[in-house]
Formats: structure tokens, sequence, C-alpha cells
């Protein structure tokens, strides 16, 4: 219940219900006036819970909006991905074998690291990339500050063991993975591709199949 004080007696005198400014009679016989602020409490109130209730959806809205924009740069590894498949498989039909250093490179801007086993890779560190003799990787672009290097030894290891090329030619088959930091934390997206079986099974624990971009280390949930 909202009360002033008497400003002759100091007794309590009850304005709950009045207009601003209407006249109070106290028992001392001072006739005082009810203050200017009694009505604008409720507005208060319900302009704080009005403000609650339109930023719960922001609350909401927010994350989802990081999810997909995260999910949206996974978007490049995967093409890239199926790219560097279709080279592989076309380099084989002609030759019968696979090749690790077949001429594959991203555009500029990369986020991922595109790894095709142990050996040269093109820096993207510098304005103009220099591609290494017979590089099999291709690095990330670091022009993205906030990017770091990332190699072959950065992969988990069962990814790391089935990068390149595998079996005799041209019964043989060729793996090759991509990796990045999309997020804030410190674990990578790492995916692999490869044209044979792999004894491997992705983040929601699904095998992987040839020719198929799989998400092993899924950096959106990680």
């Amino acid at each position: 219940m909202a009360s002033t004080k008497c400003p002759e007696c100091g007794r309590a005198l009850i304005v709950t219900g009045l207009a601003p400014g209407a006249p109070l009679t106290c028992a001392c016989g001072n006739v005082a006036s009810a203050p200017s602020g009694i009505r604008k409490k409720p507005r208060y109130v319900f302009a704080t819970i009005a403000s609650v209730v339109l930023l719960s959806p922001c609350v909401i809205a927010i994350p989802n909006f990081i999810r997909f924009n995260v999910r949206a740069k996974q978007a490049e590894c995967k093409s890239n991905l199926r790219a560097w498949h279709v080279a592989q498989r076309k380099h084989h039909a002609q030759h019968e074998a696979y090749s690790s250093s077949v001429g594959f490179s991203p555009e500029r801007g990369n986020r991922y690291a595109y790894l095709g086993g142990v050996g040269a890779m093109e820096e993207r560190g510098v304005a103009r990339a220099v591609a290494a003799k017979d590089a099999v990787s291709v690095g990330v672009d670091t022009r993205y500050t906030n990017l770091r290097s990332i190699s072959v030894e950065d992969l988990p290891r069962e990814v790391a063991s089935k990068l390149g090329v595998s079996g005799q030619c041209p019964d043989c088959a060729i793996t090759a993975a991509c990796a990045g930091n999309i997020d804030e934390d410190d674990t990578l997206d790492v995916w692999v591709v490869s044209t044979g079986e792999l004894d491997l099974r992705d983040a929601n624990g699904e095998p992987v199949s040839p020719g198929e971009p799989a998400n092993i280390v899924n950096d959106v949930t990680d």
C-alpha cells in the first residue's frame, strides 16, 4: 500500500488510488497533496515486463543464428571435398591410379585446410599463394586473422592414418580430409572423403560412405 508522510507531524498518509495532486487531510489538521510519482510505478513495472517479453525471442534467435552461420561455413568444406573427389575419379579413369598431388586449388579465403597426406603444402598466409612442388595439401587462408595454420598432425589419429593412397592401383583408393576452426573454441571441425570404404564412423556414429563427405568431428556441437 502506497503512503506518504505528513509534512507537519510525520504521520503516514495513505495515497493508494489517488491521482497526483489530490488533497490529503491529516489527523493533525494539515492538508497535503498526493505526490506526483504514485501512479508512475505501474508504468515502470509494465515497461519492465514488456522488455522481458520482447527480448525473449532474441535470446532464442541469437544462438540459432550463430549455429546457422557455422553450418554455412561447413558448406565450404563439403563442396571442396566433393570437387576433390571428382578430380580424383577423373584422374583414375585416365591413369588407372590416384595421386595426392593431383591439381586441386580451392578459391582463396578458405577457412579449412585440405589435407591429402603427409607432404608439401600450399601455404596461403600471403597475398599471393605459392604452390609447393607436388603439394598434397592446401593450407588455411590465414588472411582471416583469427584463424591458425592446420596440418596433418592436428587431425585425429584415426583420420590422419587413412590419408593418401591405399592399396595397389588400379584397385586402390584415396582419402582426403579438411579441418578448420569455425567457432570460438579450440575444437577443429573435421571431414573426410574417400573413393573407397573406410573403417570410420562420423560424429553421429554412422559409417562413412565412399564418395560422400563425412563429418568426423562436428565443431558445431563440440
